[in-house]
């Protein structure tokens, strides 16, 4: 049998096989290929061209302050309501989702979603449901982001809130997104 002929390379008074380098060529991209991916998701940018990717619209109101810094509870604003809203009339959690709930024009309807979440929600009014400022914020009695809203009128009006995972740059993250949906019949 006939052994494969190898050509030689004689560098600097070293020789190299060409079979050997059939391995170290893919090994070589291989280790650049993790080191590009390990790179990913870094944040590189600085200095005054770099802009925020979301910014407030407007001020909260009746009497909230803004903490700064970045919430880390999960809640959308970093809103601190002082003193208390006034008790609501319905109040719904997460066991309340996929479910209807009955409410009466006039009435305030809370929705409370525990922290340890990144939550998300409506924005603005929903149907006959009017949005309360300030919209989720974070309640440390409840350990909840709160939104409220006002029955103004009758009908059936759907609320649909996500939530996501809270991680830290450069950490391996689960994922999950949580679909929270609520209905709210006002009669």
């Amino acid at each position: 049998m006939r052994r494969p002929r190898t050509v030689r390379y004689k560098i600097s008074s070293r020789v190299i096989r060409r079979q050997s380098l059939s391995f170290i060529v893919p090994l070589a991209l291989l280790i650049a290929l993790v080191f590009t991916l390990a790179a990913c998701g870094t944040n590189t940018t600085t200095g005054a061209g770099s802009t925020p990717t979301s910014a407030p619209t407007s001020a909260p109101t009746r009497g909230a302050t803004t903490a700064p810094g970045k919430t880390t509870n999960g809640c959308p604003t970093s809103a601190v309501v002082n003193p208390p809203q006034k008790t609501p009339n319905v109040t719904l959690h997460m066991g309340n989702s996929n479910s209807t709930a009955i409410a009466h024009t006039g009435d305030l309807i809370e929705v409370q979603l525990p922290f340890g979440h990144q939550w998300s929600g409506p924005t603005t009014s929903q149907g006959t449901l009017e949005l309360q400022s300030p919209s989720g914020y974070a309640s440390s009695t409840l350990k909840a982001c709160i939104w409220q809203f006002i029955a103004q009128g009758t009908g059936a009006s759907q609320l649909s809130f996500t939530g996501r995972p809270i991680c830290a740059a450069g950490q391996l993250c689960p994922q999950y997104i949580l679909n929270v949906p609520f209905t709210i019949e006002v009669k």
